[in-house]
């Protein structure tokens, strides 16, 4: 009876509601005053946690780069000179140089490619003479800017201009974003090299691929293949900065040492009908396909010895041997050199005895 007398009792009481109380401006001075003592006595370290926003990091982020990096040390590089040994070009003794084997768009007189690639065997850049009519432009809509221009005052070309390593972006904006170099010079290419009229040198508005007449020597950087940025300000930082990479430094010292000497091109020995020839980048079947077409088409121009053009772009200085050839009169029977108007080619038919 007691216990439930208890429980009833206990029940009719009205509760009790807490209030909260806030604290006092006294209880808050005497808070603040243990916290500025506990940080009098760690170094003011508590501060920074308890109010991060009026304590900014003060850790010193990574600044970017200001110096251009110098090109690796002269010991360190190697020559590499073509398969015709009429160019040659310096590369770090850590990369590799292979042959490529020519294709219709890669090169229009049958010719190897070289590309370069580094100690990850990732493609630095590729050269190639004689370039094809199958190159890469930037698609519409892109937008190209100018990164960066050195001049290369040394390296020879084939007409004039001053030439020069240029560092190109090119973004859009439903592309990622090429980031890419290149040796050009100050003329333009013909159409024979860029059919559909004159393609400014160096991108102009089309960003890619970087022209220097007759011969491609370029190559992109790596700006990461898995996130690459498509907004063209992210683009432009990361190009910016790549600028002062050692990766950059040796790429350009790389194309500024290409040189061109024709006088120590080895030629290659072709076989046909009567003929010998003599080649230098140019390919056997090229050279008599060419050879075949001055001879019946320029008769009369060969019997007087004239310079005759040949599919547009060969100059061959044709000569009337005095034999006969296949039982047809003299002057049927020709042989001349031809060199190509625009770009690195020459071949000599000689008359075998």
């Amino acid at each position: 009876m007691l216990v439930g007398m208890e429980r009833n009792r206990s029940s009719e009481r009205p509760r009790r509601v807490r209030r909260r109380t806030r604290p006092s401006r006294g209880r808050l001075a005497v808070a603040g005053l243990a916290l500025l003592t506990t940080a009098a006595l760690t170094g003011c370290e508590v501060l920074p946690e308890v109010f991060p926003k009026a304590f900014p990091s003060t850790e010193a982020s990574e600044a970017p780069p200001s110096v251009r990096a110098t090109p690796a040390a002269e010991g360190e590089w190697k020559q590499v000179t073509t398969q015709a040994g009429d160019m040659s070009f310096a590369v770090r003794a850590d990369w590799t140089v292979l042959p490529v084997p020519a294709n219709q768009t890669s090169s229009t007189t049958g010719i190897p490619a070289y590309e370069v690639l580094d100690s990850e065997d990732r493609v630095l850049a590729t050269l190639q003479q004689n370039p094809g009519r199958g190159t890469r432009t930037a698609l519409p809509g892109s937008t190209f800017t100018p990164v960066d221009t050195v001049p290369a005052p040394d390296v020879t070309y084939l007409g004039a201009g001053d030439t020069a390593v240029v560092l190109d972006l090119t973004t859009h904006p439903n592309a990622d974003s090429v980031l890419s170099y290149g040796l050009t010079n100050g003329t333009e290419v013909t159409t024979a090299v860029a059919p559909g009229g004159h393609v400014p040198l160096g991108g102009g508005v089309r960003g890619y691929p970087k022209l220097a007449g007759p011969l491609f020597f370029q190559g992109r950087a790596d700006l990461g293949a898995d996130d690459s940025p498509t907004r063209q300000e992210d683009a432009l930082a990361l190009a910016e900065q790549y600028v002062f990479t050692q990766e950059y430094a040796d790429v350009v010292h790389m194309l500024q040492s290409l040189r061109y000497h024709p006088e120590r091109a080895t030629p290659a020995e072709c076989d046909g009908a009567a003929f010998r020839f003599e080649t230098v980048n140019v390919d056997c079947d090229s050279v008599l396909d060419i050879y075949h077409t001055a001879r019946i088409a320029q008769e009369i121009d060969a019997r007087t010895g004239s310079l005759v053009r040949v599919r547009d772009r060969w100059l061959c200085r044709l000569k009337e041997l005095g034999a006969e050839l296949d039982g047809l009169p003299p002057g049927y029977g020709i042989d001349g050199k031809c060199r190509l108007e625009d770009g690195y080619g020459t071949f000599t038919a000689l008359w075998k005895e």
